[in-house]
């Protein structure tokens, strides 16, 4: 196996709020720096860990919210953090980390948020390293599909086209969070993926296409400073950023690109999206509760309690989520517990009377 490329780089994505694990997470600390991955890490510590395993530590690049950097920096010091003065989504965020990794001469450079969970690293590290690869040797876009065990409709899917090599397909077309009959379909005829929100290619290649589709936002990030540290870039990004467009990646770019490739993840990947998808990964008691923090189950049976600044106690219930954190409190059914999104805008309306 041939050495990995010195000049090899990562863009850590870690600008979302998370809002389906209120009230846990919040504005200030948001999923990814939860303690949601094994053993009580954060989402975001084993991004990073997984990063590693793919590029040096200098050339690592986590973009985050302005007022997310400090917490970020303790979470991953030793490692880049640029703030974004205000959220634009995935296409601004990437083209940005693209400018800023061509201006240090990188290689390939990967894009992994920071809020998944992937168990099978080892795994991720090899598929990862093949799509940085072809990455080089080749001027393609290249995001990594998930095959589709269920038909979820929280996610987006990839239709898989042309075989161009061995789980490697050209793509035929993205279809973002589909209605359940749609995705039951999508699962049976097996050309579906989850579209994992992951991606590789240079950063020469990714601006082009940019370009190509969405010019008026290429040109202010490709005129960004090719070199300075983050602060510098960070003021860079407020003379740009707030006049991009707010739009994601695949609708900005990829779905328009005639270069773009998906990998067939041979990896374990989930996206955490609810209190029910965490649980699925989390040790159980001989009832099959989840019990996290200062909590306690009597009489319980597939329940998850959560309990942080204070004590979450739940008493004679089936299939509950009870999660106390510093004086705010969420109760509902697991099979509901996708939908506490709802509860976050319902909290919010109520602040803002």
């Amino acid at each position: 196996m041939n050495p990995r490329p010195d000049n090899r780089s990562v863009l850590i994505l870690a600008g979302g709020r998370g809002e389906r694990f209120w009230p846990w997470s919040r504005p200030e600390r948001p999923k990814q720096l939860l303690p949601l991955a094994r053993g009580g890490a954060s989402l975001l510590a084993v991004t990073l860990e997984r990063a590693l395993r793919l590029a040096p530590r200098e050339r690592i690049l986590i973009l985050t919210a302005r007022d997310l950097v400090e917490a970020v920096r303790r979470e991953c010091p030793g490692i880049a953090v640029v703030g974004e003065p205000v959220a634009r989504n995935t296409a601004p965020a990437i083209g940005a980390a693209a400018a800023w990794f061509a201006g240090r001469g990188s290689g390939a450079f990967a894009v992994l948020p920071s809020d998944h969970l992937i168990d099978d690293v080892d795994a991720f590290v090899t598929d990862a390293e093949r799509a940085c690869d072809l990455a080089e040797r080749e001027r393609v876009l290249l995001t990594f599909g998930i095959p589709a065990a269920n038909p979820e409709t929280n996610f987006g899917y990839i239709q898989r086209g042309a075989r161009v090599a061995e789980r490697i397909f050209r793509v035929a077309r993205f279809t973002e969070k589909p209605a359940r009959a749609r995705a039951e379909a999508y699962v049976a005829g097996g050309q579906h993926y989850w579209n994992s929100g992951m991606f590789a290619w240079r950063p020469e290649v990714f601006l082009d296409a940019l370009a190509a589709a969405r010019p008026d936002m290429a040109g202010p990030l490709r005129a960004l400073p090719a070199q300075g540290d983050e602060r510098a870039f960070e003021r860079a990004l407020e003379d740009v950023f707030p006049a991009l467009e707010a739009i994601s990646v695949d609708y900005a770019v990829l779905e328009h690109a005639p270069n773009t490739l998906v990998i067939e993840a041979s990896f374990d990947w989930d996206d955490l999206g609810s209190w029910g998808a965490w649980a699925r990964r989390q040790p159980r008691d001989e009832r099959g509760n989840v019990l996290f923090g200062d909590a306690v189950a009597v009489d319980c049976e597939r329940c998850i309690v959560v309990g942080e600044g204070g004590t979450a106690a739940a008493l004679g219930l089936k299939d509950m989520v009870v999660v106390h954190v510093n004086g705010s409190t969420l109760a509902c059914r697991i099979e509901e517990s996708d939908r506490v999104r709802r509860v976050t805008e319902a909290v919010r309306q109520r602040s803002a009377r």
